[in-house]
């Protein structure tokens, strides 16, 4: 058995960021993941097909736990300057760009394997940190330890076990610890475009009755992420369509506002699902990221939701750990629950009422959203609030 002060349970961008945020303090790390490969090299030419919103609270912490002048030396980090929500046969719009703001962008997009690969590299010369490429098949605890068992007969010790093993999460299953679910009715599909207008850094949502369609803009002037939401029987006949066939039906939606699309990747598929766990706190064990909650990806937050669970704990464990406190005990970590949790909620409830209102072809909601955007949109200081709330 070998012993650590902290074992992380997923090697995601959570996990290994929660990592980088506690070595340096010298800890003694584990990262515990079924997944051989957490560092893949990236096509020179070529970009991934996952990517993620980064507000200004996730850049300040890639700074805190040094991975940020990395990322930017990789010239794949793209900032946008601004936002353009539109609504298709309706008059709701919003737009929004960063002049207005104290920050220089409103955010960045950056492919999710740039950032585990900086993440893993920044690890990977810590001869503190250890990495087990291996299943997790139990868990459980003694008075000052928690224990891993896994597949392959090892066994792991730690004063704190994180579980940073997403939305399907092992641990969270095993502890029998409850998670609230309710599905949103829409599957997600993913996908890199290239489109006619060069997105000039500016990220577009495009509501329409059977969906949203969102553009990410990546670092090759004409290329996005492509995040199409819709109900499942859609998004499941839209996936087994031709390439040619997908782009006319894109095209019918979105031409207008970004001229000819063209699919230039595989199409991925999924099912969203607003998750909530109300005790991710528990005596040595506390869950992050994914396995404590899922929310819709329409605002692109998720990632950003994740790292602010793990900013905020690796900040509060560095200080116990200094103090010499030990660091596994559950009262330590009561205000950091209550804190995340609202943060979570606020960010769960408005996705969900955003969702709805846009939802279907109502004509009182047409004119509800309409006049409702469109109220804000003019109303400078509540639209700041709102958008310098999810940057911060």
């Amino acid at each position: 058995m070998v012993d650590f002060d902290v074992a992380i349970v997923g090697g995601g961008m959570i996990g290994l960021a929660t990592a980088c945020g506690l070595y340096q303090q010298g800890m003694k790390i584990a990262i515990i993941s079924d997944n051989h490969q957490l560092y893949r090299e990236l096509d020179e030419h070529q970009v991934e097909i996952r990517a993620s919103a980064i507000n200004y609270a996730s850049q300040k912490y890639f700074q805190q736990i040094g991975i940020w002048n990395d990322l930017l030396a990789s010239n794949r980090v793209q900032p946008f300057d601004s936002i353009d929500v539109q609504e298709v046969d309706g008059f709701a719009s919003l737009n929004e760009h960063s002049v207005a703001y104290p920050h220089s962008h409103l955010g960045y997009i950056i492919e999710n394997q740039l950032i585990q690969n900086t993440l893993y590299h920044k690890l990977a010369e810590q001869k503190q940190v250890h990495f087990f490429y291996q299943k997790v098949t139990d868990l459980f605890f003694s008075s000052d330890r928690g224990f891993i068992q896994l597949a392959n007969g090892n066994q792991i010790a730690a004063k704190l076990i994180i579980a940073a093993d997403g939305a399907n999460s092992f641990i969270r299953q095993q502890q029998k610890i409850k998670m609230f679910t309710q599905p949103y009715k829409h599957h997600a599909i993913i996908a890199t475009v290239r489109t006619e207008i060069a997105h000039q850094a500016c990220a577009k949502q495009i509501f329409y009755p059977q969906g949203i369609i969102a553009f990410l803009p990546l670092w090759k002037s004409n290329e996005s992420c492509l995040v199409w939401s819709t109900n499942p029987q859609n998004a499941n006949r839209l996936v087994g369509l031709t390439n040619d066939e997908f782009n006319y039906q894109l095209n019918q939606i979105v031409e207008h506002y970004t001229g000819q699309c063209e699919l230039i990747s595989e199409r991925y598929t999924f099912p969203l699902i607003a998750r909530y766990c109300v005790n991710t706190v528990k005596s040595r064990l506390i869950l992050i990221g994914d396995a404590a909650h899922t929310i819709h990806p329409l605002a692109g937050q998720g990632a950003n939701l994740g790292f602010q669970d793990s900013k905020q704990l690796t900040d509060l464990i560095n200080s116990h750990y200094i103090e010499h406190h030990d660091i596994g005990l559950s009262r330590y970590y009561r205000y950091y629950q209550l804190n995340r949790h609202k943060d979570t909620l606020i960010m769960m409830a408005a996705m969900k009422g955003i969702q709805d209102i846009f939802n279907g072809n109502n004509p009182i909601k047409n004119v509800t959203r309409g006049v409702g955007m469109n109220a804000i949109n003019r109303l400078n200081c509540l639209k700041k609030q709102i958008i310098k709330y999810a940057m911060e």
